[in-house]
């Protein structure tokens, strides 16, 4: 399986997916050959990460844009620049029905300790998607497309030492749809 990447990783991102993945998994970098998933780390997208990104949907392929990812997407899809803060958030909100929750596990109020750098809230998505993952004061934390396509967006590292319970399904989930 094939993941194309956009941004700048480190070894230790890789390694973490490699990790969780039983078959070998090969990353493209920022390339336009065939591909079966798109990781998004980057806010910073050049036309190339444009073009990747558009042919990821055209063809539904999975993308998942992570910490900058997050905003990359959404600006992709026409939602505007998030601002900074030094906010932390310790309840967040997981959005009945939608598919985050279920591969998380639940629905409703979940305990989480999150620092964030920066926040959307509604108005600011893109109409493409619709927030999944709310903080307490209405902050968008994660995001993801109505219907079948599995395009999601995480204001967090999905890797970082406290997340919630259920949270290290996301990135398993994701996989399995790159690899069906």
């Amino acid at each position: 399986m094939k993941i194309a990447l956009i941004g700048n990783t480190d070894n230790k991102f890789c390694e973490n997916l490699i990790d969780i993945h039983d078959n070998k998994l090969n990353f493209v970098y920022d390339s336009k050959e065939d591909f079966n998933g798109l990781i998004i780390l980057t806010d910073k997208l050049n036309n190339d990460h444009k073009l990747l990104v558009n042919k990821s949907d055209k063809l539904k392929i999975p993308i998942i844009g992570i910490k900058d990812g997050f905003d990359g997407l959404n600006l992709f899809f026409g939602g505007n620049e998030s601002k900074e803060t030094t906010d932390s958030v310790s309840q967040l909100f997981l959005s009945p029905g939608a598919k985050l929750s279920h591969i998380i596990g639940g629905s409703g109020w979940v305990k989480g300790d999150f620092k964030l750098q920066k926040n959307i809230s509604n108005k600011d998505l893109s109409d493409h998607f619709f927030s999944s993952i709310i903080s307490e004061s209405g902050q968008i934390l994660g995001y993801e497309k109505p219907g079948n396509d599995w395009q999601f967006g995480l204001r967090f590292d999905i890797f970082s030492y406290g997340m919630p319970k259920g949270f290290d399904s996301i990135i398993k989930v994701f996989l399995d749809k790159c690899s069906e």
